[in-house]
């Protein structure tokens, strides 16, 4: 039985995007100053709340410093794939013959390199320059990266599948994005939203923001960067397994819509419509 994976291919694959990348210069350098500017904006809007956030032993520049971070390098993955593999392109994949695993990650490789390349930049502008102050523990960050990146790839091929039948942007991880941006604790704690939710007569929805993944992907990485936290401490060990737990029932799920969203677009003639 072959494997539906094809490292020379993906590679090929890969090399193009990175040629294609840095040929236009103007884009190139663009890109780069955006991270840098990003970084900055938000730095300074965290340098005017200098204020403590219990729930990791920190401050909150620290705090917003890690948020952006997975915000840059562990998100992009989801544009990527979606970028790369939408209704208006796969007709033309499928012509080529090439396994849909091998384009997807080969066309998406250097999306999350190059978030990889800007998180050092980014990680030296937040900790040198805003005062940023991380306690790492890097297998825990490690192994965080891994189940994140898991997840949000999932997201990402359950939005391709939705996509290639509705043809604009699907309702389902669009909600949870939307959700995510408000209750999942990018720029201020998850406490924040559950206090201002009792507090305004919501107490009822508090547990709202812990079933999104986003809420414990960003959680679980701020444990391995604020805390140094180790996976041999039971607290620390419980997110990790919660959030391995969204993964491995995304993966699946990611499967199963992308293989629908594709026999149906198929089977109603529409693939390459848009």
């Amino acid at each position: 039985m072959k494997s539906p994976f094809e490292p020379r291919k993906m590679w090929a694959l890969t090399k193009r995007d990175i040629y294609n990348w840095s040929t236009y210069k103007s884009q190139a350098i663009t890109s780069i100053l955006g991270a840098v500017v990003g970084i900055g904006v938000w730095g300074f809007t965290g340098s005017f709340r200098d204020v403590p956030v219990p729930a990791y032993n920190t401050d909150y520049i620290s705090f917003l410093v890690v948020g952006i971070l997975v915000t840059s390098v562990i998100l992009p993955l989801a544009s990527g794939v979606q970028k790369q593999l939408n209704p208006w392109t796969l007709e033309t994949i499928l012509m080529t013959g090439i396994r849909t695993p091998t384009f997807v990650l080969g066309t998406s490789l250097w999306t999350y390199i190059f978030s990889l390349i800007l998180f050092v930049p980014q990680a030296i502008i937040g900790v040198y320059v805003f005062g940023a102050k991380l306690s790492i523990d890097y297998v825990s960050l490690i192994v965080a990266v891994l189940i994140s990146s898991l997840i949000i790839f999932s997201l990402a091929m359950i939005s391709t599948g939705l996509r290639m039948v509705t043809k604009v942007t699907d309702p389902v991880t669009w909600a949870i994005s939307i959700g995510a941006s408000l209750l999942s604790g990018l720029s201020y704690p998850v406490s924040t939203v559950t206090s201002f939710m009792s507090s305004h007569g919501l107490g009822f929805l508090t547990w709202l923001p812990w079933i999104l993944p986003q809420t414990w992907i960003y959680h679980i990485v701020r444990l391995s960067t604020l805390e140094a936290g180790s996976l041999l401490d039971a607290q620390i060990l419980f997110p990790f397994l919660v959030t391995l737990a969204y993964a491995i029932a995304f993966l699946p799920i990611a499967a199963y819509v992308y293989r629908w969203g594709m026999n149906r677009a198929k089977r109603d003639g529409t693939l390459g419509w848009f």
